[in-house]
């Protein structure tokens, strides 16, 4: 499939990329504590440039020690351009461009953090730092402008192809143009051109130090989904006050830090759902416009171009999950790109397994962030080995086991692959997850991984085969607690209703409220069934990361799902439960199915085989401890290296 326009040359301003993609800005806190670039920074550039992308975007550098923070790159003094410089050099050496974000938080920071007192534009606290700034002075806000052009200045020193202003996800420059975070009653507050005057004055700035030709870019957002916030109507207005000023692309992102499911948006959030907000953007302006915002694969970005709705198609998250992306585009080998399936567990939940991991992690691509160490090489040793299960663990292992040159031998004993990693894409929306589990079987099949389907691994299977190592990746089955009812024929658990092994009447009881729990329950209200969830904690949904946390719970209050938290299940009866709660229990009657959802124990039965015939071995994943799958993918990939 030739994709033309997403890889046709594309311009903004004097500069030329060789195709459309382009990295965007993400924060890794990969420099130091002073903010000078680290090497692990420079790997992480240089494998997405190698990897084919036309512009790498750095994330948001200081241009001021009021909004200097420790691992965060500095731009505000000379003597980060050695360090910018390397990173520079090391780009172009493997023929990639580069750009500097430069930034200024405003009140999204706290005094501890910078050791000064916070400035915006007006005196309002931030909803999550809660620190009253400092409203900025005409004096410092000329001192600021002024700033933003001598970092400019350094970013062209130091060789970057271009600069980036960070006007958006409610730090400085967005703090002014909107009327939200600005009250102010001068010529910056106001009118939309008043509030927006700040960034223009900033704008010209830079071009008068830099040069008209020096190529410069607004990262804006389209809307900021608070009262009195930034609309896509305003938005295009500033866009075209920008433009004048002389900004050479607009980049259309979204939402604000107190908004981010609407900026890092996960799989609850259909593909491509900031588009409309670029295409409104480009038809109100002349220069290129860059989209961003869920695109993860290269037909629809190809599409995007052809349609006009963008100049420019920026990877993030994407970029996370595969390096390669672009060249794998270009190569014709769609099918093997890592999609990120938007599940958000590494690069913004907080969930990465290795707690010493510095920098970004996914869970697609367990070498995000560690490109160097992490690398994949040829074992010295070439070994037989058998893996136990075809779940992402066990397929995350035997690729990268093969891929290293062991002869690996996989065996399932169902009759497709993916796991319980494809079951959680049953749920509504998350069709994603589904087909990466798929994908996986795919690759380990292209890689050469021996993979036997409906195959129970048994003593003689062992012998058979006689490998050299085992890896049990076998993972885990369903808790059914010894509640009295808990084996009535109306009792399934949620792994047979998601994997449709089994079906439910029109009124369902889910007993736990966990992940599982609630996208069963989103499955079955989808199918027209009346639901109602159980669940002991405080709340529903309670180890979700925050950002599907939000749409799980809008879920829940739509659909008026009723959820009785703080109780327990202590009966099941032929067409009701009891629950207890604070000692007290209710009866709730009217129920065709109960449906068991309270979590998984390891499935290690093969440990004690193993053990007994002597064989080395190696227990991953869910057959270690039921966690989530970013844990059992990053497991595998360690062990894989390992072997």
């Amino acid at each position: 499939m030739e994709l033309k326009n997403v890889l046709s040359e594309g311009k903004f301003g004097t500069l030329t990329l060789k195709n459309r993609f382009i990295m965007p800005a993400m924060g890794t806190h990969m420099s130091d504590e002073q903010g000078f670039i680290t090497q692990g920074l420079i790997d992480y550039h240089v494998e997405r440039a190698k990897g084919g992308m036309a512009l790498n975007i750095t994330e948001f550098s200081s241009v001021h020690p009021t909004t200097a923070e420790a691992h965060l790159p500095g731009a505000y003094d000379d003597k980060y351009i050695p360090g910018l410089k390397k990173l520079v050099d090391a780009v172009h050496e493997v023929g990639g461009k580069i750009c500097l974000q430069i930034w200024h938080a405003g009140r999204q920071t706290s005094s501890r953090i910078t050791g000064r007192p916070i400035i915006g534009a007006s005196p309002i606290p931030h909803v999550v730092y809660r620190e009253m700034p400092l409203e900025m002075t005409k004096e410092q806000i000329k001192e600021i402008v002024e700033a933003y052009g001598d970092a400019a200045v350094r970013a062209k020193k130091a060789g970057f192809d271009a600069v980036e202003l960070h006007g958006a996800h409610g730090y400085l420059l967005n703090q002014f143009m909107s009327a939200y975070s600005n009250k102010r009653t001068d010529e910056y507050g106001g009118s939309l051109e008043n509030r927006t005057r700040f960034a223009v004055e900033v704008v010209k700035n830079i071009k008068e130090k830099v040069g008209k030709d020096f190529p410069l870019s607004y990262r804006i957002t389209a809307n900021e989904y608070v009262p009195e916030g930034l609309t896509i109507e305003d938005t295009v207005i500033a866009a075209k006050l920008l433009e004048e000023a002389g900004i050479d692309v607009i980049h259309v992102s979204n939402g604000l830090f107190e908004r981010l499911q609407y900026t890092i948006a996960p799989i609850d959030v259909p593909v491509g759902f900031n588009v409309p907000n670029a295409e409104a953007i480009k038809k109100a302006v002349i220069i290129p416009v860059i989209a961003v915002g869920r695109i993860n694969d290269p037909v629809y970005a190809d599409k995007l171009v052809e349609e006009g709705k963008c100049d420019f198609v920026a990877l993030g998250r994407a970029s996370l999950a595969d390096p390669e992306f672009v060249n794998k585009t270009i190569e014709g080998r769609i099918d093997d790109i890592i999609k990120c399936i938007g599940c958000n567990q590494g690069c913004v939940g907080g969930q990465c397994p290795d707690k010493d991991h510095v920098g970004p992690a996914c869970l697609r691509n367990p070498s995000t962030g560690r490109e160097s160490e992490y690398e994949i090489k040829p074992a010295e040793v070439k070994k037989k080995v058998l893996v136990i299960g075809g779940g992402a663990a066990g397929l995350e292992a035997a690729t990268t086991l093969k891929r290293r040159g062991h002869e690996v031998v996989l065996c399932e004993k169902n009759s497709s692959l993916g796991g319980q990693f494809y079951l959680a894409g049953k749920a509504p929306t998350k069709g994603e997850m589904s087909e990466a589990a798929l994908q996986m079987g795919r690759l380990a099949e292209r890689a050469g991984v021996d993979i036997r389907l409906n195959t129970e691994v048994t003593r003689e299977l062992i012998l058979g085969i006689n490998p050299d190592e085992v890896v049990i990746a076998s993972g885990s089955k369903p808790v059914i607690p010894p509640i009295p009812g808990h084996n009535k024929e109306n009792v399934v658990t949620a792994h047979e209703i998601l994997s449709g092994n089994a079906t439910a009447e029109n009124t369902v009881a889910i007993i736990g409220g966990g992940l599982v729990g609630v996208e069963t329950a989103e499955l079955l209200t989808s199918q027209g069934k009346e639901v109602i969830i159980v669940e002991m904690l405080d709340q529903v949904a309670k180890e979700l990361v925050h950002l599907r946390k939000i749409f799980a719970l809008e879920f829940i209050n739509k659909h008026n799902i009723k959820t009785y938290t703080d109780s327990k299940c202590v009966e099941i009866k032929e067409n009701s439960i009891v629950i207890e709660k604070d000692a007290v229990n209710e009866e709730i009657k009217g129920i065709g199915t109960v449906v068991m959802a309270v979590g998984s124990r390891a499935d290690n039965t093969m440990v004690e085989i193993l053990k007994d015939m002597n064989y080395p071995y190696h227990v991953i994943g869910d057959a270690l401890q039921a966690r989530k799958a970013i844990n059992a993918i990053w497991e595998a990939a360690a062990i894989g290296r390992a072997i």
